[in-house]
């Protein structure tokens, strides 16, 4: 009997499948891309330093909608007495997206042996920009992860020091609320109002024979967590996140563990890479460039730019349809 062949990647219907980026702070490898097809593909985002986590190629694959993380107020931070270093929402997302779409090519390209179709990476956006997950934690962390990149990375570029040091002090200051999170094991699940503190995982004491000797160990199993996801597809996005009139709510689960088990051990890859000084830094001008990254005078961070900045919209002029035009143009 042959064997069925995949013609999509599984997922669950329970699973909410919420994602965001971090700055990376190294170039992506490209030297295990053997294909000359998915190697034209990396190298074209090799330098693009807003990484997803996880990584939702099967959403994207799939047309299936996920949840984007959301930050609550504008991300910024005084980098000197009079300037101020904020993440730029719209262009932000822009390059994470790309980002997404490339990954999701590469990665369909080596598991099914296809490529992404248009329809597909369309609908996932069209279902994902409008969905709201209600990930306050997880929200809170990925803004202080932001905040840590401006504090430390921008700065030091700005001000001329020294950008080892700075992503050193980067890397540990994100590696230590992943740490933090973990051995807590508790992250606040709100559902309809009601907080409730749940665990990241189980331990569970396994006891097994090997070479004959009877062996104890602890073993590790992620959680199940729920999250509330609000549709704002047939209304406009309100000013607040409490805002659940006339919308549709939808309760689903994901995996929080994932989140700060994979961003801690990409930062701790990261400086052993800084203790080898092997690799060459992403200078953060190329983010302020790209105007991912904005520096202007304190007294200009006012309302008005607040309202500009914020991550509470649909994002709605990020067309992927653009990023597909371009993908496919590489040469083979």
């Amino acid at each position: 009997m042959f064997k069925k062949t995949q013609v999509k990647f599984k997922t669950y219907k329970s699973d909410a499948a919420p994602f965001f980026f971090y700055i990376e702070i190294f170039p992506f490898d490209t030297s295990r891309y053997i294909s000359p097809y998915v190697s034209s593909l990396i190298k074209t985002i090799e330098k693009n330093p807003v990484v997803p986590i996880p990584m939702r190629v099967d959403r994207v694959f799939n047309g299936d909608s996920s949840i984007l993380i959301r930050p609550r107020e504008p991300i910024s931070f005084q980098i000197s007495e009079d300037k101020l270093a904020v993440i730029n929402p719209y262009h932000f997302l822009l390059n994470g997206i790309k980002n997404v779409i490339y990954f999701s090519e590469i990665r369909s390209s080596e598991t099914l042996y296809k490529s992404i179709s248009r329809k597909n990476v369309i609908s996932w956006w069209e279902k994902t920009r409008f969905l709201y997950g209600n990930l306050n934690r997880l929200e809170e962390d990925f803004s202080s992860f932001l905040r840590a990149y401006l504090h430390t990375m921008v700065r030091n570029y700005v001000e001329g020091d020294d950008l080892i040091s700075a992503a050193i002090q980067y890397c540990q200051i994100i590696e230590n609320i992943c740490k933090k999170r973990m051995e807590q094991n508790r992250i606040l699940a709100e559902i309809d109002g009601k907080e409730s503190s749940v665990k990241l995982y189980k331990v569970k004491n396994q006891t097994y024979y090997k070479k004959l000797k009877k062996v104890s160990e602890k073993q590790y199993h992620p959680e199940l967590v729920d999250i509330e996801i609000i549709n704002y597809s047939s209304s406009n996005w309100p000013k607040v996140t409490t805002a659940k009139n006339e919308v549709e709510i939808d309760v689903k689960k994901y995996i929080p563990l994932l989140f700060y088990d994979d961003l801690q051990e990409c930062m701790l890859l990261n400086l052993q890479y800084l203790e080898e000084n092997e690799k060459i830094l992403l200078n953060p001008s190329t983010l302020i460039e790209k105007k991912i990254i904005s520096i202007i005078e304190s007294k200009k961070f006012n309302d008005d730019f607040k309202n500009k900045n914020l991550w509470w919209k649909d994002f709605s002029k990020i067309k992927p349809e653009l990023f597909l035009d371009k993908m496919f143009q590489s040469p083979l």
